[in-house]
């Protein structure tokens, strides 16, 4: 696919965000938001609790290990650790929380996802609605077989950070990407699963749009980096932008 193209498949996947306040009250879709936000919220502060008591150990931890003599190299390595430490810590957050989020509130999302389809296409492009214990298995599915795939990436990106200032970019934008991408699968198969696509369908489909999964979830991953009302509603958020390009594609694809 020319560059232009992934450009612009990106930018509309992360402008898809823009549409989702007017959806939300066109629709009478907020009320929806208010619960999940709730579950998320909590879930976040538990995170960054965690997180928060950790840091330090961990950091001291890592800079204790090495005794270097020279100063400037001993900064500079604390730097680096410092650094990584910040990154790992903040990638660890967003990594757990949302692949924790889109289980735990899956059948939320689902429910969000088929509303949203009925608003902008009617009922009747509903194809099926999954039960709780459906929609929690068919996540945790997913989001367990893009733990797996993300992880592997990550760590070579995350190895990427201890070559100093280049390795650190690299390490952050590789990260990033790749959080993005398999996070927009996730956002946009709770509209095909009410348009009964299966797993295998699913996944196929939005394979062959990698730069708009990359657009969703990096306005997702932005969403999360506001704190508490980004915490709150990025997954609400998040699905309903990606149940607006599901149909999109959809439609594209129904007219070829």
């Amino acid at each position: 696919m020319p560059i232009h193209h992934i450009a612009t498949n990106t930018l509309n996947g992360f402008t898809a965000y823009l549409q989702v306040p007017k959806a939300l009250f066109r629709y009478q879709l907020w009320p929806f938001l208010i619960l999940p936000g709730a579950i998320s919220l909590l879930l976040s502060l538990v995170l960054v609790t965690v997180i928060y008591f950790a840091a330090g150990g961990i950091s001291g931890w890592i800079d204790g290990l090495v005794r270097i003599p020279w100063e400037w190299l001993d900064k500079t390595v604390t730097i680096t650790t410092a650094i990584l430490t910040f990154l790992a810590l903040v990638a660890g957050f967003v990594f757990i929380h949302k692949h924790l989020a889109l289980i735990l509130l899956a059948p939320f999302l689902g429910t969000i996802a088929e509303e949203t389809l009925k608003a902008v296409k009617g009922k009747d492009f509903v194809k099926t609605s999954l039960s709780v214990g459906q929609s929690f298995a068919r996540s945790a599915r997913i989001n367990l077989q893009y733990i797996l795939r993300e992880m592997l990436a990550n760590i070579l990106f995350f190895a990427c950070g201890f070559v100093p200032v280049i390795g650190s970019l690299i390490s952050a934008v590789g990260m990033f990407l790749t959080q993005s991408r398999f996070l927009g699968y996730g956002l946009m198969d709770f509209p095909l699963e009410n348009r009964g696509l299966s797993l295998v369908d699913s996944d196929a489909f939005v394979k062959e749009r990698k730069s708009l999964s990359i657009g969703l979830g990096s306005g997702y991953l932005l969403l999360m980096m506001i704190p508490l009302v980004g915490w709150m509603f990025a997954p609400t958020f998040g699905t309903i932008a990606g149940t607006l390009k599901a149909i999109d594609e959809l439609e594209k694809d129904s007219q070829s």
